[in-house]
């Protein structure tokens, strides 16, 4: 059972909070009543920790919840413990990282924008290694460095998943695809490999040219992760100096959709894109 938040753990929290809710009564109380700690209680409704099924099904009890919202609750909590999306080398990333590859592992379209750099889930080996040799120890576990190169390729066959890949749509700055990572020829290839993966039927890469000024994101890398329930709300995760964090309050979350969407409306269609980044890679790295 995977340590730390998953998706379907927070699915089973918010299933559970309505209802205590409705019960009127307070998590200090469900735990006397059952004979458990409040923490447990606390991290159910948060999704961050999955009690033991007794338990579990003694605080449905407590709260007195009906036969039907129990079943619901009992196949939530049978997903949760399954825990569906496995990461490879989950030991070599940290926690931010991890429930990020946990959420896009089970997401079914991504939204990225990045501001400054080629995203992930289309870089090189070579242009990944030489960010890695760059990036603060922060947002890297212990042992990533041997590991680092399975890792990424792990990611990267979401695009090829069977039987549904996962449906890509990148926002990609113009100044990452002049921006020279390793070297001129490393760029040249980069940005082929961009063209190449761009062909793929869930793969639409835009560039947000120069010409279109300031667009409301200038500060990292942002993801939208879309599920295939029609009742998930989306997961949005931010990068910094500190690495990869979730945004979960949901003005915040409102808001990032915003300046994605906004930058999505300057931003060049796909067939005007790939001449731009083949402009640049026969001009600038060629």
């Amino acid at each position: 059972m995977a340590v730390g938040t998953t998706r379907a753990k927070r699915r089973l929290g918010r299933h559970v909070r309505p209802i205590m809710e409705r019960a009127g009564v307070a998590a200090p109380e469900v735990a006397r009543l059952v004979r458990t700690s409040k923490d447990t209680v606390h991290r159910l409704l948060s999704g961050i920790h999955l009690p033991h099924y007794p338990t579990f099904l003694a605080i449905m009890t407590v709260l007195r919840a009906t036969d039907e919202e129990i079943a619901e609750g009992t196949s939530l909590w049978e997903r949760a413990a399954q825990d569906a999306v496995k990461v490879e080398h989950a030991s070599a990333l940290s926690p931010g990282y991890l429930r990020f590859r946990r959420d896009e592992g089970e997401a079914h379209r991504e939204r990225a924008l990045d501001p400054m750099l080629i995203p992930g889930l289309l870089q090189l080996g070579e242009y990944a290694d030489e960010l890695g040799r760059r990036a603060p120890s922060l947002t890297r576990g212990k042992g990533w460095a041997a590991r680092a190169t399975a890792e990424r390729l792990d990611r990267q066959a979401l695009l090829s998943r069977s039987p549904v890949p996962l449906d890509y749509r990148p926002l990609i700055d113009e100044g990452a695809l002049h921006r020279v990572v390793g070297g001129r020829e490393l760029m040249a290839r980069q940005l082929e490999h961009l063209l190449v993966v761009g062909e793929r039927e869930n793969v639409t890469i835009r560039v947000l040219p120069f010409s279109a000024g300031a667009y409301g994101s200038h500060f990292g890398a942002l993801n939208l992760l879309e599920y295939p329930e029609p009742d998930e709300p989306l997961s949005v995760y931010v990068e910094s100096y500190e690495g990869v964090r979730a945004v979960d309050d949901a003005q915040a979350e409102k808001t990032l959709v915003a300046v994605w969407e906004d930058a999505a409306r300057h931003a060049l269609d796909p067939e005007e894109s790939a001449r731009l980044i083949r402009e640049v890679r026969d001009t600038r790295h060629g």
